[in-house]
């Protein structure tokens, strides 16, 4: 029985955040409310505040589930299998398929749009998209600096910089709306980012 309540529940709260989720898409943050949310999923306020104390809660919940779920092909832990070069090619393929996709850049929009004035949105995106990207990369960085392969003093710092390399001036035109590189670009773009990465922490 608490098996199936703990389902319903988690069903309920779903249910909030989809609901959540298109409210925010279509009015913003600044125009989004609890109201609309409840008239879309059904229920109460109360039923919204049982699972998120607040507005800020539950859209900082919604953007952190939305980035989750983009994130999802960066979020395994990176593994040995394939040589580094390849490692940090597909890498770089994957954070950039999540974060040039529509609706990657419509939560970017939103959030750096209102993240001044509710900065819960922006630590939400950070600590479940960027953030976790990071530590993911760091992690390999150090193990390859264990077995010999790389030097890398600052693993941390390394990841930011390759992702940087990466995101280029790419992220900021998807957000300006302006036209992107074709693929062809972009994979060699992601190619001379590997080649520099590599040179620069390479232990020959």
């Amino acid at each position: 029985m608490k098996e199936q309540n703990d389902d319903l529940e988690l069903e309920r709260r779903n249910i909030i955040l989809k609901a959540g989720m298109e409210v925010l898409f279509e009015y913003g943050y600044l125009g989004a409310s609890v109201d609309e949310v409840v008239r879309r999923a059904g229920g109460s306020k109360r039923t919204v505040y049982k699972y998120f104390d607040n507005k800020e809660g539950l859209f900082a919940a919604i953007v952190a589930n939305l980035v989750e779920q983009m994130m999802a092909p960066l979020q395994p832990e990176i593994t040995d299998e394939k040589g580094l070069y390849d490692t940090l090619e597909n890498l770089g393929q994957n954070y950039l398929s999540v974060l040039l996709q529509k609706e990657s850049i419509a939560i970017f929009r939103i959030v750096v749009s209102e993240g001044a004035r509710f900065p819960e949105l922006g630590n939400a995106l950070f600590e479940s998209g960027p953030g976790v990207a990071v530590e993911r990369l760091s992690k390999y960085l150090r193990r390859q600096t264990d077995l010999g392969v790389l030097k890398v003093n600052d693993a941390e710092a390394a990841a930011r910089q390759y992702y940087g390399m990466i995101r280029s001036d790419l992220h900021m035109r998807a957000l300006l709306g302006l036209e992107l590189p074709d693929k062809e670009e972009i994979d060699e773009g992601i190619s001379r980012a590997v080649d520099i990465f590599i040179k620069e922490y390479d232990v020959d």
